[in-house]
């Protein structure tokens, strides 16, 4: 087994395509946004006061979720969760500057079609889930004894959680993939993405097998 070293150069992460060339000497790894959740308030004339659901589906299009006091709808491919206290949660929303558009297109359905009295909505990110990739086979079991916060039951989910200090928590899968998910900024996603690789990138811990020599026992301790 061919060990691999850390890089001369400092990690770093960078918004990418994840099909970009991963190289064995890279040093800077792309990361991908796949979800953003945000939750949005309104300012209403009475706080206390609920939405009447019932008046709201003669106006404009929502389904009912079962158990929960909300309805559901969607504005460009994006679903909005609205429930009776005038709270929404948004989530599918894919980048970051769609945010604002949306949050207009919103206030214009519920306030124009739907004839519900609002000043204000506000918009705030509750968590940004991103991918990343290695280009590497990591090795889990040994990833859980050596990373802090690390999970791994293979028996029960293929992948090692992680929860760094810096935030977030991290699902890190053999082949490489790596979710993160739980931060609310990109600050916190950078610097929390930018630790865990350079941990793993430290404590080595890949798999890298000589196409030459198929099996070596070695591989039995890692």
């Amino acid at each position: 087994m061919e060990l691999i070293e850390l890089p001369p150069n400092q990690i770093d992460v960078y918004p990418g395509s994840l099909e970009e060339t991963l190289t064995d000497d890279a040093t800077n790894f792309p990361y991908k946004i796949i979800n953003i959740v945000c939750l949005a308030k309104m300012t209403r004339p009475d706080p206390e006061s609920k939405i009447n659901f019932e008046e709201l589906e003669k106006r404009i299009t929502v389904k009912r979720l079962n158990r929960f006091p909300c309805v559901l709808f969607k504005i460009d491919e994006i679903s909005v969760i609205l429930f009776k206290n005038g709270k929404l949660i948004l989530t599918g929303i894919k980048k970051r500057e769609t945010i604002e558009p949306l949050r207009l297109k919103i206030i214009d359905h519920l306030r124009n079609k739907g004839k519900l009295e609002f000043s204000e909505m506000t918009t705030e990110i509750q968590n940004l889930v991103v991918m990343s990739q290695l280009g590497k086979i990591i090795n889990l079991e040994m990833a859980c004894l050596t990373l802090t916060n690390c999970l791994y039951e293979p028996e029960q989910f293929p992948a090692a959680i992680i929860k760094p200090t810096t935030g977030g928590t991290f699902l890190i899968f053999s082949n490489s993939k790596i979710i993160g998910l739980g931060m609310k900024s990109m600050d916190m996603v950078k610097n929390s993405l930018k630790n865990l690789i350079s941990d793993i990138f430290e404590n080595d811990l890949f798999i890298r097998v000589n196409d030459d020599d198929p099996f070596d026992d070695d591989q039995l301790f890692f």
